[in-house]
C-alpha cells in the first residue's frame, strides 16, 4: 500500500495514459459512431440546432465528448488537468485543448473569455474537485447569455461504495489495475470503467 495518497490529477493522468481502451471511450468504435446522438438526446435538441455552436468541454479527459461535438459541426475547445488526457485529445480530436485546473479562475480567464460559448459542457468532473461550488461558478461564467450550461455529477454513494473507494485508493496504481481486472473478469466490464469508478475518491483537492 502507498504511504502517501495520490492526488486526483495523478490518478487521472495515470488513467488517461495507461487505460485508454474500453467502451464509452474514443477507442470504442460504437462510441465514436453514436456519441453525436447521445449529445443531441442529452441536450434535448437537434443536429441542426447544435451545428455551428461554440462548445467548451470542461474536464474533457481524452476528448470523448469533444469528439461528438466536433462530429456535430461544433467549434470545440476543452481543458483538463491531465496532460496525458490532453495529449490524447490533441492527437485524436479536431478541437483545441488546454491544460488548466477547474478551480483556478485566473488560469481559466487567461484562456477563455467570459460569456463566449454557446454550450459549456461538464460531465462527471465537479464532484472530483476539492470545491464543487467554486468549480461550478468558474465554468458558469463562460456561458453566453441565452446559452446552455450542462453539468453531470455522480449521485450520492452509500456507505459500502465509500468504504470500497477508501480501501481501493490505499493501494498503488499497479495494484489498483490488478484489482480492476479482477472485477472486470467478474462483471464483464472494462478495466478502465472499474478503475474510473473507484479511483480517485470524491471531493479531494487537485
Amino acid at each position: 500500500m502507498e504511504r502517501k495518497r495520490t492526488t486526483t490529477i495523478q490518478s487521472f493522468d495515470f488513467q488517461w495514459h495507461n487505460l485508454t481502451e474500453g467502451p464509452y471511450l474514443l477507442s470504442d468504435r460504437n462510441w465514436r459512431e453514436n456519441v453525436p446522438r447521445y449529445i443531441v438526446d442529452e441536450l434535448q435538441t437537434s443536429r441542426q440546432e447544435i451545428s455551428g455552436k461554440s462548445v467548451l468541454d470542461c474536464g474533457c479527459g481524452n476528448g470523448r465528448w469533444s469528439y461528438g461535438f466536433e462530429k456535430l459541426g461544433c467549434s470545440v475547445r476543452g481543458f483538463d488537468t491531465s496532460l496525458n488526457g490532453i495529449e490524447y485529445a490533441r492527437e485524436h480530436v479536431a478541437g483545441r485543448f488546454d491544460i488548466a485546473n477547474i478551480l483556478d479562475k485566473k488560469s481559466l480567464l487567461s484562456l477563455y473569455k467570459e460569456n463566449s460559448f454557446d454550450i459549456v459542457w461538464c460531465w462527471g468532473v465537479l464532484h472530483h474537485t476539492g470545491d464543487p461550488k467554486k468549480a461550478f461558478g468558474n465554468i458558469a461564467r463562460f456561458v453566453k447569455h441565452g446559452g446552455t450550461l450542462h453539468v453531470y455529477v455522480y449521485g450520492k454513494k452509500g456507505f459500502g461504495n465509500r468504504l470500497l473507494r477508501f480501501v481501493f485508493n490505499r493501494f498503488d496504481f499497479g495494484t489498483r489495475v490488478r484489482l480492476a481486472r479482477m472485477v472486470s473478469a467478474i462483471n464483464y466490464s472494462s478495466v478502465h470503467s472499474n478503475f474510473d469508478g473507484l479511483s480517485p475518491p470524491f471531493g479531494k483537492s487537485t
